[in-house]
């Protein structure tokens, strides 16, 4: 850039910057304890996390209970309907007794207070139209690019590919751990950068996270302007890019200027060349994870900027994360390690993956690969967690927010393209518990061990009519 160009440039983001501080003051983006009941027309979002009542407690409210009302056509509208009212609380009275356990088993989450946090969204019309936008560029593009970019290389090397480009943007973490005064981290992300650097052979490669437990400390500048009081602005869904807010926007421009891409590969229009073949392998990476969102979301651009929202403020609270001193415990192992299975529909294979830092298995290492021509239907609602030959529940894989455990009846099925293959680290619903520690963020959850005994899977994948069950079962033991 020429002296101009940065001076320029300057001036925009010092524009920018006071613009923000004004909708930082805003109520429309400032956390809020009260109740309030959202609407799609309003200019603000609402994040809740709420009570849900399960069909058994629905099954109680009757037209009896509620408050009376004067006479008039609402009034008898209401009584018109009560019939239809009844007729629809009387499924409740079917649930199996599966249900019910799976009810009585997360009964935990009814417990949570309520949290409402806003943020301005004035500019939804266009936000949406961009949404829209980016939603057909994905499924038009992006997916079936990926498809086939998944086909020629295998996931060993995207994940390498990632590794590399994580670890060229170190000077980005080191900076804003810096700027936030989290020192340690700050020293973490120097140790990691050079042992990645080394031992990694030139970041291809992660040893810091796996064999020396130092976690990535995964801060940019719009953290860094949160931690500093910096409200959101107004939230904005940026044309390929995707959601973003007028804060972590600015961060993500100051950002760039720490990125070594952006100074040592020239032209400018080869480093975006660069920076989207970055993101177009994350996207290999993720297939399946937005339309699981949007398919399981009444309204998809609603959904999408809650998650983003929450992960945010999630992201400022935490300033860093920093290994944790854990006691021995006792080695566990497999039996076979991992566990395989093939027939004339697909290939599987299972295999039991240690909780880090602990010497027990808490989830497993799923992957299904289509041998056919045509599409499979990966039916999680109808595959079970089997322990010693007997059900026991059902299975939920790593992204599920804590708040859906509850909607896990309604998890769309997975569709897994011909000569494609489906990779996921998941976990049985029966292994979820509440830590015995609370916090200011509130009840906190975790993942306990796979018992000693069989383990595994009861898989059910449907094609065109036809059922295709496989079991899959490894021995864990001391």
């Amino acid at each position: 850039m020429t002296g101009n160009q940065i001076k320029s440039f300057s001036a925009l983001i010092l524009a920018l910057t006071l613009f923000s501080f004004g909708c930082a003051h805003n109520s429309a983006s400032s956390l809020s304890l009260a109740s309030k009941t959202p609407s799609f027309q309003d200019s603000q979002l609402m994040l809740t996390v709420s009570q849900e009542q399960s069909p058994v407690a629905r099954e109680e409210t009757t037209g009896e209970q509620s408050p009376p009302q004067a006479a008039g056509p609402e009034k008898e509208a209401e009584t018109s309907s009560t019939g239809e009212l009844k007729e629809r609380q009387e499924p409740s009275d079917d649930l199996s007794d599966e249900d019910l356990e799976f009810e009585e088993e997360f009964d935990f989450l009814e417990e949570e207070g309520e949290e409402v946090a806003t943020v301005a969204d004035p500019l939804e019309p266009l936000n949406r139209a961009v949404f829209h936008f980016n939603d057909k560029l994905y499924f038009w593009f992006l997916k079936p690019a990926a498809r086939g970019y998944n086909y020629v290389f295998p996931e060993d090397f995207r994940i390498c590919v990632r590794n590399f480009f994580t670890n060229l943007l170190f000077p980005v973490r080191f900076v804003n751990s810096i700027l936030q005064g989290n020192f340690r981290g700050a020293g973490i992300e120097l140790s990691r950068f050079m042992m990645n650097s080394t031992l990694g052979l030139g970041g291809l490669f992660d040893p810091s996270s796996r064999g020396l437990n130092l976690p990535m400390q995964d801060e940019d500048l719009g953290q860094t302007l949160g931690v500093y009081r910096m409200g959101h602005g107004v939230y904005l869904t940026v044309p390929v890019l995707g959601p973003y807010t007028f804060r972590s926007l600015l961060g993500w421009v100051g950002d760039g200027f720490l990125d070594p891409v952006t100074w040592y590969v020239n032209p400018m229009l080869l480093s975006w060349g660069v920076k989207g073949y970055k993101k177009f392998n994350e996207v290999s990476l993720t297939l399946g994870d937005y339309e699981a969102l949007k398919e399981a979301a009444i309204d998809p651009y609603v959904a999408i900027r809650n998650a983003y929202i929450q992960y945010r403020n999630t992201k400022v609270k935490e300033r860093g994360v920093f290994p944790e001193k854990r006691p021995q415990v006792a080695v566990y192992s497999s039996q076979p390690e991992i566990q395989r299975v093939s027939n004339d529909y697909f290939t599987a294979e299972l295999e039991p993956q240690f909780k880090e830092g602990q010497g027990f298995f808490s989830t497993f290492r799923f992957v299904l690969t289509n041998k056919t021509s045509q599409e499979l239907s990966l039916d999680w609602e109808n595959s079970y967690y089997l322990v010693n030959g007997r059900r026991n529940g059902l299975f939920l894989w790593e992204g599920v927010t804590w708040d859906s455990l509850k909607k896990i009846r309604s998890q769309p099925q997975v569709l897994v393209a011909p000569g494609s293959t489906f990779t996921k680290v998941i976990f049985p619903t029966a292994l979820v518990g509440r830590a015995s520690a609370m916090d200011k963020g509130g009840v906190q959850y975790t993942l306990g061990a796979l018992p000693e005994g069989e383990n595994g899977i009861e898989l059910l994948v449907r094609q065109d009519g036809k059922v295709v069950t496989e079991k899959m079962v490894v021995v864990i033991s001391k």
